[in-house]
């Protein structure tokens, strides 16, 4: 019993490591100088751009060897603001579509 109770003490205490802070402060600033620091760190250069019905801009950012990747999210009103990043980005490969059936 005290073996099993040890177990979810250390699975519990693992999960609650690994779950970000609800109330940690965003990354915000002027998307030139945001984007200017991505690049001098991490090499990282936009990949892929959208625009979200509110008309806030999401980038996907990326170093040359994928080693590293950030998302972007500027606000209509101006800041950006890093969503995510992360470690080993894969490119997916476009499935070529076959005549229209």
């Amino acid at each position: 019993m005290l073996k099993t109770l040890s177990l979810i003490a250390v699975v519990a205490g693992a999960v609650a490591v690994t779950i970000p802070q609800a109330s940690a402060s965003p990354v915000c600033g002027d998307r030139s100088k945001v984007i200017d620091s991505l690049s001098a760190k991490y090499s990282e250069e936009p990949v892929a751009v959208g625009v979200t019905s509110n008309g806030g801009v999401i980038e996907v950012l990326k170093a040359p060897d994928g080693q590293t990747w950030t998302i972007l999210f500027t606000y209509p009103s101006g800041p950006s603001c890093l969503v995510a990043s992360g470690e080993a980005w894969q490119d997916l490969e476009e499935k070529l579509k076959g005549p229209a059936a």
